[in-house]
């Protein structure tokens, strides 16, 4: 274990009862450690851990990628997809609040922002097909001849060039719900796609959380350990 740890650029030794771990943030690897099931006792400036939990530590010391989400964590669609839900609903006489949508949201099984809506405008007592959802929210999100569509007001939350040291020393993947084409567009406006170096969309594998995404994203970087923001 130690053989393989330090081979990973981990600062590890053998002590009574396991392995001793040198970490900078010893509460976030604790608290990481035990996430993934293993027992982590604060101890000098790292952590101990049982001998056999290798793997977990490699992926929490010494993660070979960095995979994100993109929708709330590297691009702002607050005046988008989710004013999309808002347009969807209205054009069948719903009103959803941001409360609203921020809650079911909140509930998981949420990454499709079209069964959303029409779970949302279910409970109001309002029952649309799928395909009519979808295709109110297409034509506010897209846009129409006599309206831009919304993903033009989209942002990067976050600064490319940050972005790009990031990328220096791991190399980056986005893990998404989006739809391709809206994905590849968002990377092509804000510069994001020079930056990533493999990406998952919509009906590319089972949707979040099922870890089938991410995995997919891992073997296109042709990694196995991952920090996933």
């Amino acid at each position: 274990m130690i053989a393989r740890l330090q081979a990973a650029g981990v600062d590890a030794r053998d002590v009574e009862g396991g392995v001793w771990i040198g970490v900078p943030d010893r509460a976030f690897a604790q608290a990481a450690l035990r996430a993934l099931g293993v027992s982590a006792v604060v101890a000098g400036g790292g952590v101990q851990v049982p001998a056999d939990a290798v793997d977990a530590v490699l992926a929490v010391c010494a993660p070979e990628c960095l995979l994100f989400d993109l929708d709330g964590v590297l691009a702002d669609v607050s005046q988008s997809y989710r004013a999309a839900i808002v347009a969807a609903a209205a054009a069948f006489g719903v009103t959803l609040t941001p409360a609203a949508i921020a809650a079911g949201k909140a509930e998981g099984d949420a990454n499709n922002d079209w069964v959303l809506t029409r779970r949302l405008m279910a409970r109001q007592g309002v029952e649309v097909s799928l395909e009519a959802v979808t295709e109110a929210f297409e034509a506010a999100y897209q846009g129409t001849d006599d309206a831009p569509g919304l993903w033009r007001t989209e942002r990067l939350l976050v600064d490319l060039e940050w972005l790009g040291a990031l990328g220096e020393r791991w190399p980056l993947g986005i893990v998404t719900g989006r739809p391709r084409g809206d994905a590849d567009r968002f990377f092509g406006e804000t510069g994001l796609g020079a930056l990533v170096a493999a990406s998952v969309t919509m009906h590319e594998a089972a949707a979040k959380p099922d870890p089938a995404p991410v995995r997919l994203c891992l073997e296109r970087l042709g990694r196995r350990r991952a920090w996933l923001v």
